[in-house]
């Protein structure tokens, strides 16, 4: 079960108190009731319940009294037991019309057959679907009763358990980056950041992003250096790191190549997602002042053949013409 923060928790405590204040309220407008949910299901296996869910249920007895006696609610929340006794959040609702009964003050009888409450994120508490969100972007799918609670007198509780959001495979993205300023002379220093997602890792083993210098064909110059990223699922996030380059280094267009999962310890489900790389110019100081601006990263970067292979001829590299130092 999917560990719920503090202030989440206390949330899902309100709600609890809030089924039984409705609960009392409810009751409190009708002098009598036999209504009770007969049977009740809703699906074993729901992906993503945020893009929407049916329950089917049926009703029986009857209710009487004055307002809003013609009509049931049928209340729908999400908990980690069947009782509800723990963590609550609410789904949303089904109001139900009654049968018209022979005077004023009924009784009124529930409709016979199947009827089915068809619930979606729009009709869900932000504090539900902050949870739903977590467990659908989650790594695998999660157990969790689904309550219906019809809230006249003497309530009615029912539950269906449900299997929540899906298995992912591990897989290594880059959310962004950049590299400033994008204009140095030969000698110069350029700051580089970026930001990197893991999603999933099935092993869990420790990787590294590499970081090479690239000609303007993206083929692989120099290893620059690299930096280590954990096994768990999260975000890698370098700050900006200055990358001083040799004061031989020949005027042209190069690019600063970023590959995760360089030595190729960690099975993803995309391995083509993994290089990110950004311009950088190098120019002589006559032209160094037509532009110090900020490149941003470039995704599917095409290099020529496997990245883990063409990496392996530069790491771990001595100074050469293109690095001041390592």
């Amino acid at each position: 079960m999917i560990a719920v923060s503090p202030k989440l928790k206390s949330v899902a405590t309100c709600f609890a108190l809030l089924f039984l204040l409705t609960a009392s309220s409810a009751s409190a407008q009708v002098f009598s009731s036999t209504i009770r949910i007969t049977s009740y299901s809703a699906p074993s296996h729901i992906s993503n319940p945020l893009t929407g869910f049916s329950i089917n249920f049926t009703l029986s007895g009857y209710q009487t009294g004055s307002l809003g006696a013609g009509v049931a609610t049928v209340r729908f929340y999400l908990s980690d037991t069947p009782s509800g006794s723990n963590q609550v959040y609410p789904l949303g609702l089904k109001y139900v019309g009654l049968s018209t009964g022979s005077g004023q003050f009924g009784p009124f009888y529930a409709p016979s057959g199947t009827i089915t409450a068809t619930l979606s994120q729009a009709d869900m508490d932000t504090a539900t679907v902050a949870l739903l969100e977590n467990i659908v972007t989650g790594c695998q799918p999660q157990n969790w009763y689904i309550l219906g609670y019809y809230s006249g007198a003497g309530g009615s509780l029912a539950y269906s358990s449900s299997s929540i959001g899906d298995w992912h495979q591990s897989d290594q993205f880059f959310m962004g980056g950049a590299l400033s300023p994008s204009v140095i002379q030969p000698g110069g220093t350029t700051n580089l950041s970026f930001t990197l997602y893991r999603q999933c890792p099935s092993a869990y083993s420790p990787s590294s992003v590499g970081l090479y210098l690239a000609d303007a064909n993206y083929q692989l110059l120099s290893y620059i250096g690299s930096v280590s990223t954990p096994g768990y699922s999260g975000v890698t996030t370098l700050q900006p790191t200055g990358i001083t380059f040799s004061p031989y280094i020949p005027v042209g267009t190069y690019y600063i190549v970023l590959i995760a999962d360089d030595d190729g310890v960690v099975t993803e489900v995309n391995e083509n997602n993994n290089v990110g790389a950004l311009m950088l110019n190098i120019t002589s100081s006559a032209r160094l002042s037509q532009g110090h601006g900020e490149a941003r990263l470039e995704t599917e970067v095409p290099l020529s053949g496997d990245a883990t292979s063409l990496v392996r001829g530069l790491k771990p590299g001595a100074s050469d013409a293109y690095l001041h130092e390592r």
